[in-house]
Order: C-alpha cells, then structure tokens, then sequence
C-alpha cells in the first residue's frame, strides 16, 4: 500500500467500474467448453441452474478446429494446475504480448539485430505488428504474419485448442458509457445473464475432428509436482472435483490464466498492486471485481509506459517458416514479387519481409495483444481440463472472465484508456493471419452491434484495415498474397447475432460505408469507380498482363506456355472468386445491405458499358480481370435462380438499374420500341410489379457479360490478330533481307526489326496471360450454363412471336403488364400472387411477342459470339457442359430468320452451326449429332438455310457483295453435311419439290458459281503471266502476293458451290431444268469447260497449283459430272442454244483429256460424247429456224433480249416481255426492268391475243 497512493487506487477501481459497467446493466455470456460428457442445455435449466452469487452459463461447445497449417505451433504446451501453492506457479517473465513466439534466447535480439532489411527466410524475421500500420512501414499479410499466440508455461496455440467458437450462443452487448465518479461497490452478488445464439456458422468436418482429437488427447486430471526432482517417485493425486474447487482456488485459476500476482513475494506473472491493496481492505472481494481490477492495473501499467512482461516484437525462425509455408500457395501474386536471387529456385519461397526492427510499439497495441493471450489462455484452460470447465462453478468463473475480457477490449480498442493509439486497428494483424482466439470475435461482435457508435469504433478501422491491406496486396508494384485479406473479410462478413441469427452487423457496416459506392469526382468514372470503391480492390484479383505486369514478366518471361502453370493460377484465382462470391453472398443475405450492394453493381455496370464500344479508352475504364471477376460472382449467384421466378419484361420497366433505352433492337426501331412502351404505362390498368431480387441478380448478369465477358474475348481475338499480323510483317522482311542487306535502308529496317521483336514478345506474354485468364474452364463453363436459361426466354418470346405473326407493334401493349413469360411465370410470380401460364390468352402471347420485337439485338449476338469463342478455344467445355436450350435457340432462330430484321445478327448464328460443323472430326462429334437429331433440324432446317442463303444477296451495306459469298460458304458447308444424311437428303430432296423457293436458291447458286469460276479462273492468268514474265520489282512482287490471296479465296469459295451443284444434280433435276434456269445453267458450263479444256487452257497453268487450292482435274470430272446428271432432252435444247460457247470440237477434246488423264470411265466418256452429239443436231435445227424467223415483226421479239417470243407475258407497266425472260430476271431482282417497280410472278397477266399472232405469222412464214 505504501507504492500506491489513495488516489492512485481509487482512480484506478473506478476504471474498473467502467468496464464492469457493461456487465452489471447487460452482462454478455462467452462460450464454455463443450466436452465428450458435457452438452447445451435449454435455456430454462439454465437459468434454473444458476446460483445467485455468481454467472452461471451454459457450457460452453467445442468449437472447429483451425487446421491451416499457420495455426499449428510445435512448442510444447504446458498444462495449467489447479494446485494453490505459489511455488507452481512458473517463470513467466518471457511470455510476448501479442502472439509473437518468443524464447528467452532472443530475449536481448532486438539490442543485437541491426535496423537493417532482412532478406534470407532462414534468418530471423523481424515484424512490427502494430507501429507498421502507418504509410512508412506496411503490414504484410501475404509475406509477413504475426506468429502463432505464445505457448510458455500456460499458454497453447489457438489450432490446439478445441473449445467451440460460441456458435450456438449470443450475448447481450454492454452499454459502453464513462462511469460517475463514486467508489465502486464491495458486493460478490453478480447480475444474472441473458442467453443469445451466435450465427458463426461452424464447419462440420473440423467440429468433428476437434471431437476426436479431445477424445483422444484429452489429458489425466492428475496434477504432478513439478518441482520434485527427476528421481522423486511418481504417485496419483486424488482428483479434485470441480464443485470442490474453493473460492483460493478459483482465484488461484483466475491468477494464472490472467498472469497476474497480488503477492509481492510471488514468483513470475505481473504483480498488481491494486489487487493486493483491494484484498486488504475486503478479503472477500469477489471474482468478478477481483479480476477486473487485475485487468485494469495491467492496462494501467501499460498506459503509464511499462511493459509488465518486457514484451519485445521480434517473431524467430520459426514463425518466419510458418509465413513461408502460407504463402507459398499464393502463385498469383507470390511468383512474379519474389526476390530476384530466387529466380532459378525449384520452390518459389515467401517474399522476405521488408520492414525495420521496431524500437516501440503504441501501448494500444501492447494492451490488445495481453487481453487476446489472456483470452487465449481461457481456451487453453478449457482444453486441458475439459470436463472441470463445463461445470459450475468454474464454467461460471470463466464465462465472466470471457465476458471482463470482451468489455475491456472494447473500451481499449474504443480508445477509452490514455493509450498511445495505433494507426490502424490493433486486431488487424491477429485477423490478417487467422490468429485470434477462437470465439473472439463473435463475442465482440455481440458485445457492440446494439451500440452503433461502439459498433462502428470497433469494425470500421478494422473494415479499412483489411481493404488497404487488400490494396497493397494486388498492387502492380507492391503485390503481395492476398489471400488473408480476403479469409478475413470473409470471417467478418459471416458474423451473425440477433433472433434467429437473422443480422449480419458487419455486411450491413459495410452497406453504410460512404466508400462502398462513392460519387465520381474524375473524368474516368468506370477506373475510379473499381480503384475507390470499398470492394473495388477485392475484386481487383487479376492475372492479365495490362492489370498483372510483373506476373507477365515473371511467369511467362520464357515465352513458352506451361499448362501446369496456368491451370494453377486458374485455380487460385477460381478459389478467390468463391470467396469473393460467399462475401458478396453474405451481405445480399442482410436486408439491410442487399439494395446498397445491387444499387454497387448496378453503378459499375453503367460507369463501364463504354467497354462495349468497339474504339474506346481503356485507361478510363476498369480492367478485364475486375469485371470477370464481377461477373463470376453475379455467375455464381444466379446459377440457383429459376427462370420461372425471372420477370421477362424487367428491362421495358421505367427506374430499374440496367439501362437498353439506346440499344437496337430485334425488329422493332427505336421509335416503335418507345411507342410500344408509351401505350403500356398510358394504360390505366396496367401497374408494373416490383421486381424481385431473382429478377434484378438474373438482369444484372446479363447485362454484366455483355459489358465483362463479350469484350475481354473480342480484345483476346484481336490482340491474336496483332500478334499474328506482326508475326508476318516480321517474317515478309526477315525473307526480303537479301534485297536489303547492303542498301542504304538497311539500318533502319535491323531497327524495326529489333523494334518489332520486342513488341511481339510483349504480345507474346499478353497473350499468354489473357489465355489463362480467359480459358478457364469454370469461367466458360459457367458462362455456357447461364447463356442457356437465356435461351430459354429468347426462345419462349420468339415462339410468341412466331404465333403472333407480324402483327402491328401497337397490337397487345396493354397486357404486358399483366403475363410473365411462357414458362409459366408472370408479373404475379413477382408480387407473391398466383400467376396463369403465359399461353392462355392470346393478348399474352401477343404481349410476349412484341417484347421479343423490342428486345435488344445484343442478347442474341452475345450468345453467337461467346459460342464462336467457345467452340474454337474450348471445344471440350462445350461439348461436355452445352445444354438443349442453347441447340433449341439456334435452330429456331434460324428457321425463323425473319423475325430479327438484321441480317449479320442472323449471319451469325449460321456460323456457330457452321464451326460445330467443322469440328466434327475434333471434340464436338457429339454436340453436332445433338444438332442434327433436333426435330427441326430435320424438317424446318434446310428449307431455312436455302431461304436465308437467297435473302442475304442484300444487305444493305456497302460490303454486302464480298460479305453474301462468306456466308453463302457457311450455309453450303451445313448443306453439305446434312446432306450425307439420309433423313435431311430426304427433307432438301422435297423442298426442291415445293416451288418458286428452291428455285431461287438454285438461281443464286448458279451465279455464285459464275461469279467465282470466272474469277478464279482471271486471277490464275494474271499468275500465270506473272510468274512468266519473272520480274522481281518491289511493286510487281506485292501485286502478286495481292492476286494470290484472292484466288486463294475465291477457289476456295467456288469449291464449295460447284460441290453443290454436282451433289443436288444426283437427286434434283426438274428445277435445274426449268425454262428461266436451264439456259444459264448450260451456258455457265459451256463456258467454263471452254476455259479448261479450250485453246487457251495453258495460261491457266501456274506453279504450285496446290498453294491456291487449285485443281483442274477434279473441276473438270464436276463439271463433266453435272453435264451428265442432267442428261434430257430439255438440257440438249439449252446446251444447242448457247451460241456463244457451245462447239462440237470442245466436247470432243474435253472427251480426249477425260481419257488421257483417267478422269472419267470410258462408259461415262461415251456418254458424255453422245450427248454433245444430240446438243449438236439440236443446234443445226435452231440455226435453220433462227434464219427462217429472222425477219420476225418487234412487236414480237422481246425487247430485253431481242429473240421471238413464245409465251409473250404483260407487265403491270404495260411492256410485253417473254415469260421466260421475266422470271429470270425475278429471280435476280423483284423490280420491273423498266422502271425499278416490285413486280412479283403473280402480276404477270398473259397476253393470250398477241401470242396467237405470233404462232399465226409462224404458221405462214413456214408456209412460204
């Protein structure tokens, strides 16, 4: 009493009274062990079983065990004593203040280390855990941990410990207020205590491991002597029970888990004086006051600048292995940061700490780091003597002493004590690396989330903490393992409390935060947005080279792809959106939170939809990693929403947070789509329903891959095509090198030369990156799986449209309002009412219909896109994990290409069926029998393709010509394959049966055939001449590396055409026959077997033939082929009215090279040459009658085409034309010829009375 004055002690007890204060008015409960003997009871024989003298609790439950390898401490874990002597009591003078391990071998190292930066994992590693949370010296979360808490003479590790982390508890939270100023009461009695359930939410498996484990090591409750010698003999105590246990002996226990000693001859722990004097004046000072005063004079202490352990922070070899063990999984961010000298290294090894030996900590911190050992050692207690601590009276000593310590945590970290505050929150490194004692933090949770100004001292610091932390840990420059930071959002994020555990605190704490979606200040809204944002650096996870440079120069600085390598990171990047997506998961379970996040969302998407533009500033707009990121989350949180719960017509409701007002649409303009939208909301009983979370979350990531995912691969592609473009720059120059090497050029071309080279290895690497990135299985796996439920509703909206024909846009508006979408959903199933399927009344289809009409083009260009992407990058993904609905859109989409009005949007989707076609032989064999065994495949398919490959001849844009024969080349590739099929031979076979259709088609093939043989055939002469004439000017070389890709392309493209023509000729005949074709067909093959077989054959002659794709042989037996199939007397009479190609002495000569070169067989050869004979007669017969009929009046030639009429038509323009001349040209162009009118085949009237003259005047001339 004599070191202390009166004053002293009483300012002292009335701290004490502050932090008791909480528990007298709404004490707080912790969790009690839970044994193999013990269980929860109810509430009411709790509160039965309580004594009036002291807090009686529930036991407290066994609690998961943290099994990372960062929680396991290989020290030896001394066991606590029950005894009373002082003498058992051990040395613990060496015990760290914040977790550190500390020996007594490095009890002076931090005199003895110098302030210098320590590289060499094997060494010492020096840490700050609390002073480095400035800007100066940072805290490392991925490099540098604070160590496992101490295990000296009573304490363990918190991974040993197997006490329940309070899940099916809660306690009431105190009222943190300034006490009045009186003396504090004398009186044992304790205020009873309410019962909570907490909602940390306990791993099954590690509950159960932690079982076996207390099954199984569960130490004898026999206490030994441990200051006998070595030799004493070994003898069993009689054990004390716990309701033996005297008020010395509680207070023995509460000494030794608090390491505090009120008695000056005392050995070891920290001696408080305030105790001892307060145990003077009231020998019976109860537990609860005794160990609150203890606390308060060990922060005391702290506070006036002592250290009542001689704490020093210097974590040893040993935590430094445990750093390096924790990081070393972290290839992201771990591989291309670590230190230089480590390059050729087999295992890459945690980054060395970079941070200074601290000479001080802020006393906040050292206090913290007391109250979590003594907490710990609580844990460690209930461990040892599991079934002692799950009775009372102990259990009730130890709950108040969870409770005692709770509180004064709350108040140091309130900063409620003189302390010297710490720049960041002194929980944040225990949290970081997962070291906290177990139950902790619920606890706290618990003990401030009713006081929201508590509340928020205590999480914010401890929220901006982790994000900055977080920052620096995907920093391109600073980038660290950002795996703690994300483990310790997500701990935070999973706290419960409340009835039912209905409140997440914490998700609706960050919710509240001004940071969570600030306002832009900048001219880059879409990159502040994903820097500022409070989540921003969460989702900032990337491993694209424009976001991740220095893993692009570290991983990939060889140039050569490791699968290994890439699969890796694709999974350590896959672990880290699941995390992300089990935060984001929490704070949508808040109600609280969910609004504010999806308002989040919804603000990146409209800061970033400029990412969509084909030109645009990337520098002001967020990466390709944070918004696959984001858009993996909003993947993952849909994969469960049910199409039935989505509301079809979200996106045509006014206030919503996904915005199409100046997207095209499917077939309505933009003046239609809002006139469609002005008479629903002018209806008076229409009323749009508040739409559902299901509804907004499925939207949302809709309108997320469209702004995510479709450019990220659309930038992949064409940074291909830079690559490969460069690629062959480099190649062109490096082969013209002779020509240049003693020019004056020659320096500037080995400068662009080393120029391009660097360039193409950052390509290189880029692309290296992005395909990792990218191809990753999960990422297009889930993206092929959410596409298909939007085929679901693209496919239901156009099948009303197809039912509803093409009705005016104004037709059904007033029942949008009203029905869902055809699966059985409606604006009822949004408003919890009772819904009728949307096919019941035609008003609803017609209301689906027009929606189809006004939904944007971009849905269903998506899709075709991604599927492009998919079926060349990972045709293993789509051919394990493509669902029916994404078949069943396709094909419908195409066989009713006339509900979408673009004609690229439809070519498109040709071209998905046209590369699953192509990949046949690879990985998708499957996936196309799936197309070709849907029923519309087999019925409605090639009827669809001939029309749309007759439409496309008109496009409307200026490279409509050269755009037609791509794809016209894509549907003659379907056609084709369908075509060995014996079920679609059967179905093209009777389309040709059906009319004018087919005909047209056969009319554009045989132009396409025209067009491209003749320019196949002029580009083959300009080689020839070419390489003839054997310049080798620069000018002469490049015009022939121009002829040469284009023959390339267009032999390529007629191929495939005469490939047709020869197939359909086995089957069809009749309409190849008809009068408006036949004669074009026959002068198209007359000419060019005069071009192959002619006088003039040779200058088709080129060098390397197979370099074009050029195969004379083989056109020539087609072409052969197509003269025989056709074999009739009508196809005679049109080969004998070429006049201008047709020769006896062509066929004859044509029939010398069949022979010669074995092409055909000598029966096909004679056949062939019996025709041309029969042509021949035919044309003398003509020649005759062409020169009796010369002088014919004009009233009876046609005027197109100058020949004597035979079926003489009128047209509506009042001109007479030949029947047969006026259908082939409809067949070309749907247009009078003499004024550019429509003019269909049904306006043709006959003119009956001049086609009598005719025949008349016929009659007569052959008379005389």
């Amino acid at each position: 009493m004599s070191e202390l004055s009166q004053e002293e002690i009483r300012r002292r007890r009335l701290a004490r009274l502050a932090a008791l204060g909480g528990t007298s008015s709404t004490p707080t409960l912790a969790s009690p062990p839970i044994t193999p003997s013990a269980s929860v009871p109810s509430s009411d024989i709790i509160n039965a079983q309580q004594p009036s003298s002291r807090l009686s609790p529930s036991p407290r439950g066994s609690t998961e065990s943290n099994t990372s390898a960062d929680s396991v401490n290989t020290n030896r874990e001394t066991h606590f004593s029950d005894g009373v002597s002082n003498s058992e009591v051990p040395n613990q003078n060496k015990i760290p203040a914040d977790g550190l391990i500390v020996t007594e071998k490095t009890d002076n190292l931090l005199d003895e280390m110098p302030d210098t930066k320590m590289t060499d994992l094997s060494q010492t590693r020096q840490y700050n855990s609390f002073d480095s949370m400035g800007d100066d010296t940072l805290l490392s979360c991925g490099s540098v941990r604070v160590g496992s808490l101490p295990q000296s003479t009573v304490g363990g590790s918190e991974g040993a410990s197997t006490r329940e982390d309070s899940t099916s508890r809660s306690v009431s939270p105190p009222q943190f207020v300034e006490p009045p100023p009186v003396r504090p009461r004398t009186s044992n009695a304790s205020p009873s205590c309410s019962r909570r359930s907490l909602s940390m939410e306990v791993d099954d498996s590690s509950e159960r491991n932690s079982r076996s484990e207390q099954s199984h090591q569960e130490p004898m409750e026999v206490e030994d002597d441990i200051s006998q010698s070595p030799a004493r003999k070994i003898h069993r105590s009689r054990t004390v029970s716990c309701t033996e246990l005297t008020e010395d002996q509680l207070r023995h226990i509460v000494s030794k888990i608090l390491q505090v000693s009120w008695s000056e001859d005392s050995v070891g722990g920290i001696f408080v004086p305030t105790v001892a004097a307060s145990l003077l004046d009231n020998p019976k000072l109860s537990l609860e006051e005794l160990a609150s005063e203890a606390l308060i004079d060990v922060i005391t202490q702290i506070e006036d600048g002592s250290d009542p352990l001689n704490q020093k922070l210097i974590a040893v070899s040993e935590t430094s292995k445990r750093l390096s063990e924790d990081c070393g999984d972290d290839i992201l961010t771990s591989g291309p940061l670590s230190s230089e000298t480590d390059t050729n290294s087999d295992k890459a090894e945690c980054p060395a700490p970079t941070l200074p030996i601290p000479k001080t900590i802020p006393t906040q911190g050292l206090a913290v780091s007391y109250i979590l050992r003594f907490y710990n050692n609580i844990n460690l207690y209930e461990r040892e003597h599991p079934k002692k601590s799950s009775e009372p009276p102990l259990s009730d000593m130890l709950q108040s002493l969870r409770t005692l310590l709770v509180n004064h945590l709350v108040l140091v970290l309130r900063g409620k004590f003189n302390l010297v505050k710490c720049r960041k929150s002194p929980l944040l490194p225990y949290i970081l690396i997962g070291n906290t004692p177990i139950g902790l933090l619920p606890e706290l949770l618990l003990a401030t989330y009713l006081d929201q100004e508590a509340f928020e001292e205590v999480f914010v610091p401890l929220l901006m903490g982790i994000r900055e932390e977080m920052r620096r840990c995907v920093s391109p420059l600073n980038g660290r393992g950002h795996g703690p930071a994300l483990r310790a959002l997500r701990a935070l994020c999973e706290l419960r409390a409340g009835p039912r555990h209905a409140l997440r605190p914490v998700c609706a704490l960050i919710a509240r935060l001004p940071s969570l979606c600030p306002a832009p200040v900048t001219t880059a809204p879409g990159r502040e947005i994903a820097r500022v944002s409070f989540l921003g650096p969460f989702f900032a996870i990337s491993l694209f080279a424009e976001e991740n440079p220095r893993l692009a120069e570290r991983l990939f600085a060889t140039g050569t792809g490791d699968r290994s390598l890439a699969f890796a990171l694709q999974r350590e990047v896959e672990a880290s959106r699941n995390t992300l997506h089990t935060i984001c998961h929490n704070i949508l379970l808040s109600q609280e939170a969910r609004e504010p996040i999806l308002n989040y969302f919804a603000v990146l998407l409209q800061r970033n939809e400029r990412r969509v533009r084909f030109r645009t500033d990337e520098r002001s707009l967020a990466g390709d990693g944070f918004m696959l990121n984001l858009c993996s989350i909003l993947q993952l949180l849909s994969v469960r929403i049910k199409l039935e719960r989505v509301y079809p017509f979200y996106t045509f409701q006014p206030n919503i947070w996904v915005n199409i007002r100046d997207d095209t649409r499917l077939f309505f303009t933009s003046q239609e789509a809002q006139d469609w939208l002005d008479a629903i909301n002018k209806d008076p009983n229409h009323k749009w329903p508040d739409a559902k979370f299901q509804t907004v979350c499925w939207f949302l990531t809709l309108h997320m891959h469209h702004v995510a995912l479709i450019p990220a691969l659309q930038t992949h592609q064409r940074r291909i095509r830079a690559f490969r473009d460069l690629q062959k720059v480099i190649e062109e120059l490096m082969a013209a090198e002779p020509q240049w090497r003693n020019s004056f050029s020659a320096l500037r071309n080995r400068e662009l030369l080393r120029r391009w080279r660097r360039q193409i290895k950052r390509l290189h690497r880029s692309k290296q990156c992005a395909e990792t990135a990218l191809l990753d299985s999960e990422l297009m796996r889930r993206s092929l799986q959410f596409y298909a439920s939007v085929c679901v509703l693209l496919t239901q909206q156009l099948e009303a449209a197809r039912d509803a024909g093409h009705v005016g846009h104004a037709g059904h508006v007033g029942h949008a309002g009203q029905v869902g979408h055809a699966g059985g959903s409606s604006s009822g199933n949004e408003s919890g009412g009772d819904s009728a399927p949307a096919s019941a009344t035609s008003a609803a289809r017609g209301a689906l219909a027009d929606a189809f009409r006004a939904t944007p083009e971009w849905y269903v260009e998506d899709i075709a896109d991604f599927m492009l992407f998919a079926v060349q990058y990972v045709p293993q993904v789509v051919a394990d994990y493509i669902e029916d609905p994404i078949i069943t859109w396709i094909l419908t989409a195409i066989c009713h290409s006339r509900l979408i009005k673009n004609p690229y949007l439809m070519a498109k989707i040709v071209e998905v069926l046209f590369v699953i076609n192509l990949s046949v032989p690879l990985k998708l064999k499957n996936v196309y029998e799936r197309f070709m065994d849907h029923p519309m495949s087999q019925t409605l398919l090639p009827s669809a393709l001939m029309k749309f490959y007759t439409d496309i001849e008109t496009t409307g844009q200026s490279t409509e010509f050269y755009d037609k024969f791509t794809i016209r080349f894509h549907i003659s590739i379907i056609l084709k394959g369908m075509w060995e099929r014996p079920i679609h031979k059967q179905a093209i076979v009777k389309e040709s049966r059906s009319g004018r259709q087919f005909v047209k088609f056969i009319n554009m093939l045989m132009n396409d055939t025209t067009f491209l043989l003749d320019e196949c055939l002029t580009y083959l002469k300009r080689i020839h001449e070419a390489q003839e004439g054997g310049s080798s000017n620069e000018a002469r070389a490049r015009a022939l590396a121009q002829d040469e890709r284009q023959c390339r392309s267009y032999l390529t493209l007629a191929r495939e055409t005469v490939d047709m023509l020869e197939y359909l000729t086995v089957e069809i005949k009749e309409p190849f026959l008809r009068a408006e074709l036949v004669d074009r067909l026959a002068s198209m093959l007359n000419f060019n077997l005069q071009q192959l077989c002619g006088p003039k054959c040779k200058n088709l002659k080129v060098r390397r033939p197979e370099k074009y794709g050029w195969e004379p042989r083989r056109l020539l037996s087609q072409l052969v082929d197509i003269y025989l199939h056709l074999d009739s007397p009508q196809f005679h009479a049109a080969l004998a009215a070429d006049e201008r190609s047709f020769r006896k002495e062509l066929f004859e000569e044509a029939a010398v090279r069949l022979a010669k070169s074995c092409i055909k067989t000598p029966t096909e050869i004679e056949r062939f040459k019996a025709l041309a004979d029969n042509a021949y007669q035919i044309a003398i017969s003509n020649q005759q009658k062409s020169d009796e009929f010369a002088d014919a009046p004009e009233e009876f030639r046609d005027p197109l085409m100058d020949t004597l009429m035979t079926d003489p038509v009128l047209l509506p323009s009042g001109k007479v034309m030949d029947r047969s001349v006026i259908l082939r040209h409809l067949l070309n162009s749907a247009t009078d010829p003499f004024n550019r009118q429509p003019l269909s085949e049904d306006q043709l009237r006959p003119a009956s009375e001049l086609k009598e003259r005719i025949i008349q005047w016929q009659r007569e001339k052959k008379l005389s």
